[in-house]
């Protein structure tokens, strides 16, 4: 990785950071994009090369982590069952989804927003269901409704226990361990 490319990382990841510590102190609403940038010491200009909005830094992450439970797929190992590969592209993309670090009720705060309405919920939900669907059947020669049905309970099962176990305050790696476990169990059907 070049010099330039390193220095573009490290002032995105500073960027994250920074609106991640402001929103967890000051709540998302009264953040703004100035602190954030001032914050991660770079202008404001400089935050819109990285984000269209403040609402992105949200889901900053979240095409990292498809990324990361794709290329999980592709890889798939030798005898790998279709369920289990899944399974394992979850724990990835649970693994990856955690470097932000934002709280449990800024998350919740966040769905609040006009920007992340349910209709936008729901079209980040497609994206997801489409991308993860579309490697399983290449991955694995399933049909396509088997994969999108086994993507769909995937995605209820670590949505749902994300959920409660953040709101419950547990832990980031107990939560990764219930959803982890909760992934397992619904796709235990599809073996």
């Amino acid at each position: 990785m070049s010099l330039r490319e390193r220095k573009k990382q490290q002032t995105r990841q500073a960027l994250l950071d920074a609106a991640g510590r402001l929103f967890d102190e000051q709540g998302y609403e009264t953040t703004t994009v100035d602190q954030i940038a001032a914050a991660a010491g770079v202008s404001t200009r400089t935050f819109f090369t990285y984000f269209r909005h403040k609402a992105d830094v949200l889901h900053t992450n979240s095409d990292d982590c498809l990324d990361a439970g794709v290329a999980a797929i592709h890889a798939r190992r030798p005898d790998e069952s279709p369920a289990d590969l899944l399974a394992r592209a979850f724990d990835e993309m649970l693994a990856e989804s955690w470097t932000m670090g934002l709280t449990a009720g800024l998350v919740g705060e966040a769905f609040e927003l006009p920007v992340l309405s349910p209709r936008a919920s729901i079209d980040r939900s497609n994206t997801r269901m489409d991308r993860l669907a579309t490697a399983l059947v290449s991955a694995c020669g399933i049909p396509r409704m088997t994969a999108y049905a086994m993507v769909g309970a995937a995605i209820g099962a670590v949505s749902g226990t994300a959920s409660v176990s953040m709101n419950e305050g547990r832990p980031d790696e107990e939560t990764i361990a219930l959803t982890s476990r909760a992934c397992r169990q619904a796709l235990s059907g599809f073996r």
